[in-house]
């Protein structure tokens, strides 16, 4: 069954439907730094998501500035019981609504570890 295509128009390289532009609440371009409202295409059929060079771009430079505006902290790894422990500085704590109690959970990667907060 053929379609017609229309001009300028974007097609799912998996089912070939006509993919709609779509902003995207999240998306992780880059491991560990979430961007927010991001455009894209999406198809309707098989829910394939492509971006344009321009939305690519985009996002590159979005999360060049997130990172760079990232604050970060060094800690050394001390002996509690017979575990390992890394403390929490009170700013990043803070910052990431971290309390006695939270739950984190720690994800090896390839340039180190990812600490994310669970949600409750």
């Amino acid at each position: 069954m053929a379609t017609k295509m229309k001009e300028g128009a974007i097609y799912c390289a998996k089912c070939d439907s006509e993919m709609r532009n779509v902003l995207l609440p999240t998306y992780e371009y880059v491991e560990g730094h979430l961007l927010s409202n991001v455009p894209a295409y999406k198809c309707p059929g098989c829910g394939n998501v492509f971006f344009t060079e321009d939305q690519a771009a985009d996002m590159e430079q979005r999360t060049k500035a997130l990172v760079e505006s990232t604050f970060g902290f060094q800690r050394k790894i001390t002996v509690t019981g017979r575990s390992l422990a890394v403390t929490i500085p009170q700013e990043l704590a803070s910052h990431m609504r971290l309390s006695k109690g939270s739950t984190v959970k720690i994800t090896p990667i390839t340039s180190g570890l990812m600490i994310r907060k669970v949600k409750a």
